[in-house]
C-alpha cells in the first residue's frame, strides 16, 4: 500500500493524490473485512484528520474510518462499545502491515464514538457539580483509557475539582475530587 506524506509542508497535488489513493485502499481493506464478517451492506468512508505528535516528536497522520451499518451496526458496536474496540484492534493490526508509515487509526460505527463522547462530557460536568456541591469524591465506573482521557481533559480547566485514575485494568476508573479551598 502507498504511504503518507512525511512532512507538514503544504501538500502538492501529487501528495494529495497519493493520500487519496491510500485512503481508498484503506477503505477497500475494511470493506473486504466487513464482507467476511457478513456485513456486506455496510458502507465505509475514510478521511485523514490533523497531524498528531507522538512521544518521539515525529508526526503521523490519523485516519478516521467511518462505517455506516444501519441496524446491524449494533452488532459491530457491542455492549458499551466492546465489539467496536475489538474491530478497531483488528483493523489496526491489518493496516499496520499495509501502511508504509505509522498512523493512528480510529474506527467509528454509526457515529457511536461522537455520541459516546457527548455522554462522557455530560458525565464529567455532572460529576464535577456533584463533587463540588457534596464535598465528596465521585468515583466513576471502570472505563477504557480513551474514555478516561476524555473525562480528564473535560475537567482539566475546572479549578473546583481534580481528577485521577485509579485501579488496574480492566477496572481502572476516574475519581473526581473536590478541591478544598
Amino acid at each position: 500500500m502507498m504511504g503518507f506524506k512525511e512532512s507538514n509542508h503544504m501538500s502538492s497535488p501529487a501528495s494529495e493524490d497519493l493520500e487519496s489513493q491510500t485512503l481508498l485502499l484503506v477503505e477497500e481493506h475494511v470493506r473486504r473485512l466487513l464482507v467476511r464478517l457478513d456485513f456486506e451492506q455496510a458502507t465505509v468512508r475514510c478521511h485523514r484528520l490533523t497531524e498528531e505528535v507522538s512521544s518521539d516528536t515525529s508526526s503521523y497522520p490519523t485516519i478516521e474510518i467511518n462505517i455506516e451499518a444501519g441496524d446491524t451496526g449494533k452488532l459491530l458496536i457491542g455492549s458499551q462499545g466492546s465489539h467496536l474496540q475489538a474491530l478497531q484492534h483488528i483493523i489496526r493490526t491489518l493496516l499496520r502491515r499495509q501502511l508504509s508509515q505509522p498512523a493512528r487509526i480510529v474506527v467509528d460505527v454509526n457515529g457511536y464514538r461522537v455520541k459516546r463522547e457527548q455522554v462522557l462530557l455530560s458525565l464529567a460536568e455532572d460529576s464535577a457539580r456533584r463533587a463540588q456541591s457534596s464535598g465528596r469524591n465521585i468515583v466513576l465506573r471502570p472505563m477504557e483509557a480513551a474514555e478516561r482521557r476524555t473525562i480528564h481533559t473535560a475537567l482539566a480547566t475546572h479549578q473546583e475539582v481534580s481528577t485521577e485514575s485509579m485501579g488496574d485494568e480492566p477496572n481502572r476508573r476516574v475519581v473526581v475530587r473536590p478541591v478544598l479551598i
